[in-house]
């Protein structure tokens, strides 16, 4: 399987998830919950692509490291 993102749209969106859980962090007393959703939903998003690469490139290192 090869990567669907490169590591530097993994590392974007790392970015975006934490730039915007640092806002909702800052925030969240001023926000209603569906505010509070959306922002965790939009995190998570982000952040499950990054996890997905970074698994992937585990695999790929540990497959040619046993080559």
């Amino acid at each position: 399987m090869s990567h669907e993102i490169t590591i530097q749209q993994a590392a974007d969106r790392a970015d975006q998830a934490n730039v915007t859980l640092l806002m909702l962090r800052r925030s969240i007393e001023d926000m209603d919950t569906s505010e509070i959703e959306t922002a965790v939903n939009l995190a998570q998003g982000l952040i499950d692509y990054v996890s997905a690469w970074l698994i992937e490139e585990q695999s790929q290192r540990e497959a040619a490291d046993a080559k």
